[in-house]
């Protein structure tokens, strides 16, 4: 049955006596309250708001049902524009409002709904306003509807209001459209709110609380719709961003290394670049993750600093990118750019390859749904190229904004070598020519050596004592950029070198000297050297007459490639030096520039005569002298011949395509192909394939040199030339 209608009053009167007392000292009032609506007063529920100076990005941010009243985006009005102000109650129990005197919003409300209510029984005019955070600008005509309930001739508008300096609210003279349902029961009050383009707020306004016997209004679930303009996305109050500023400057990179970045800072090797009215910058922080999802729909954040890019309502492409330093040159192996990203809904991203004009040589549409875990794009081998992280399309309509975090490039490129022992396509290794034939050292510079020739003039060579890897001589151009990756030198070696190449762990080479008979005073020995890989060089001295191991230094520089000097003790013995390289994983090591600085024991005496010990001859020729003179070109090397250019003709030959090679022509009449002075014990053949091409060509073979009158040469072949490859030889060759 429905209670009394003077109850209601007592009710009602008893309300407004403890309104902005905070009810301390009114729990028979409060027990009454209960007992006749079924609701409860919450204390301070209003006092926490979500309402604040930061314009909504959505219409729904007004909705409000009161569940949680600190998110709702509304207050009540300070300053003396009202009287009264709402607070905060809760139906506690299944009591149905009076239809006939609490309308038209419905008789029965759930348990556990909370509303806001004000009301008074003094006489004269009594109002309370619940006013919302700004909103921008209103594309159309906006809606706003709530449940609401009154009693005893109180009333309901919406008013159009705005605060001035001091916070308070003002209302402004235009007066909204409102249907709030006097007659009908539940209903809703209904108000259009006008297209704006300037900012406002809205108010709702409770008023003719004038009744002395006791008047209120009751306020649930407000509801607003409406297209909004000019929207800030909302990514929290400590969210900041500051100018993208980078090492990135167009210089190419050496390492695909080099465009890693994860910070966005001074190292990063991306810049901002395009057109466009925002642009690229650096977000100091990720934003909360609540408030980070109702932007891009995940509550996982980028980690650190990342690059933000906001795009504001009503902006058209083209709009502005994130670009790299230029690549020169990527291997044919499979690269791989990877970064996380994140966007508001509608963005469309890509990620493309364009060459040095920006034309796109290849692109990937960014799959959005796979955000924000990191996504990767495979490129296909190309050259001079930049990457871009680009945005393609928007949605006009709202603000968007792109984040983007944690790129990495996986590729080798072209100056990146591919292992431990990769100086370029051009780089080679021959084997070193020079042996231990015990010669005797005269002075230091017979143990100078810079490996010219494959180092046949060298008083070096391998030990050949059991040891699998040999000493070789490195020769051709050698990549700078391969170099410096393996070797942290730019100093490069000369133009021939020693080398040893270690494929596995425990590898052990040794270079060593012709035996030196003594050492007069303490010498130096110079040399340059490099490593790659896990290596190391010592400098050993050896017993000349004994394998056995004087001392060993392990040679240790902070910069590769730099002359280094070892001393040399004076020493009374036959000693050899020996350089011994060893390897704890596959490496290489180099060295270069060998000289000897002071003074050995000569083997004879300075001012003697030299006289050489004839041997009787041998039935087969010198194996040594044959393996110095065979040489199939491979490599493009020209071994130990060379090329002389003699009076009255400008023809020469060169090594390309693995073969001897030369033209002749009018100015050109003859070419001469001349290997270095040698003896013979033995009577020997010199085998050789050739070709001739063009023309009608005299091939000769020679017992002379150029320097002479090339008075012992045989004709070979005289016939017109042939497209195919003939073998001959020449005999005869002795002393």
């Amino acid at each position: 049955m429905t209670p009394p209608l003077s109850n209601l009053f007592f009710l009602i009167v008893l309300l407004s006596g403890f309104a902005e007392a905070c009810m301390p000292g009114y729990e028979a009032e409060r027990e009454k309250l209960h007992e006749y609506l079924g609701i409860d007063w919450v204390p301070k529920g209003l006092h926490e708001s979500g309402e604040s100076a930061k314009p909504i990005r959505h219409s729904s941010d007004l909705n409000c049902n009161f569940d949680n009243p600190a998110e709702c985006r509304w207050r009540n009005a300070r300053g003396h524009v009202d009287s009264l102000d709402f607070h905060l109650f809760k139906k506690t129990e299944h009591i149905e409002f009076p239809i006939l005197q609490v309308r038209p919003g419905p008789s029965k409300v759930r348990e556990g709904e909370q509303l806001i209510f004000v009301g008074d029984r003094k006489k004269g005019e009594k109002s309370a306003i619940f006013y919302s955070s700004p909103i921008l600008c209103q594309n159309n005509t906006g809606i706003l509807t709530f449940t609401y309930w009154v009693y005893n001739a109180a009333r309901v508008e919406v008013v159009i209001v705005e605060l001035d300096h001091e916070g308070n609210v003002v209302i402004l003279p235009e007066k909204p459209y409102v249907d709030c349902g006097t007659v009908h029961l539940n209903t809703e009050c209904s108000v259009e709110i006008p297209p704006k383009d300037a900012p406002f707020r809205l108010g709702i306004r409770a008023y003719d609380i004038k009744n002395p016997e006791g008047a209120f209004v009751m306020i649930d679930n407000i509801l607003y719709d409406a297209s909004l303009c000019k929207v800030n996305i909302d990514l929290g109050y400590n969210f900041q961003t500051s100018p993208l500023i980078t090492s990135s400057e167009g210089q190419p990179i050496q390492a695909s290394s080099d465009l890693h970045c994860d910070s966005f800072a001074k190292e990063c090797r991306w810049r901002d670049g395009g057109n466009g009215t925002s642009i690229w910058k650096r977000a100091d922080s990720a934003p909360p993750p609540a408030i980070f999802f109702n932007a891009t729909g995940t509550y996982v954040t980028p980690k650190g600093p990342f690059a933000f890019y906001y795009i504001e309502q009503n902006s058209k492409a083209p709009f502005r990118y994130l670009k790299s330093d230029p690549v020169q040159c990527q291997s044919n192996q499979e690269a791989v750019l990877s970064m996380r990203f994140w966007a508001t809904k509608d963005v469309a991203i890509s990620v493309c390859a364009v060459d040095m004009d920006m034309v796109d040589l290849e692109c990937h549409n960014v799959p959005m749904s796979q955000s924000p875990s990191p996504v990767e794009f495979k490129f296909q081998q190309t050259n001079s190229f930049f990457f871009l992280v680009r945005v393609d399309s928007v949605n006009p309509d709202f603000d968007s904004m792109i984040a983007i975090d944690d790129i990495n490039y996986r590729a080798v490129l072209c100056s990146e070598a591919l292992s431990v022992h990769d100086f370029g396509s051009s780089y080679y290794t021959t084997p070193l020519l020079s042996l231990i034939l015990n010669k005797p050292i005269y002075t230091s510079k017979d143990l100078a050596c810079s490996f010219e020739r494959r180092g046949i003039d060298c008083n070096w060579a391998n030990l050949n004592d059991g040891e699998e890897v040999q000493w070789e001589v490195g020769s051709g151009p050698i990549n700078l950029h391969k170099f410096l990756s393996l070797t942290d030198s730019s100093s490069l070696p000369d133009d021939e070198f020693g080398v040893v190449n270690f494929t596995r762990p425990g590898q052990i080479a040794s270079l060593v000297t012709e035996t030196i008979k003594c050492n007069l005073n303490q010498s130096t020995l110079s040399f340059r050297y490099w490593t790659t890989g896990e290596t190391s060089l010592s400098v050993c001295l050896l017993d000349g007459r004994s394998p056995e191991v004087i001392d060993c230094q392990k040679v240790i520089v902070p910069q590769q490639g730099g002359a280094l000097l070892t001393d040399i003790p004076t020493l009374s013995h036959p000693f050899r030096i020996s350089f011994r390289a060893e390897a704890d994983k596959p490496g290489m090591v180099l060295i270069d520039d060998i000289a000897y600085n002071g003074g050995v024991c000569p083997s004879v005496r300075q001012h003697g005569t030299k006289t050489r010990t004839l041997s009787s001859l041998s039935s087969a020729p010198d194996s040594n002298v044959c393996r110095l003179l065979s040489c199939d070109f491979s490599g493009n090397t020209p071994c130990l011949y060379r090329s002389e250019r003699i009076p009255k003709s400008l023809s020469m030959f060169k090594v390309q395509n693995n073969r001897m090679e030369t033209t002749l022509f009018e100015k050109g009449p003859v070419s001469i192909l001349e290997s270095p002075i040698f003896h013979l014990n033995a009577p020997a053949r010199l085998h050789f394939d050739f070709i001739k091409q063009h023309g009608n060509v005299t091939l000769f073979v020679c017992q002379d040199s150029s320097e002479r009158e090339l008075d012992k040469c045989f004709p070979i072949d005289a016939e017109e030339s042939s497209a195919k490859w003939k073998h001959d030889f020449m005999a005869k060759f002795t002393g």
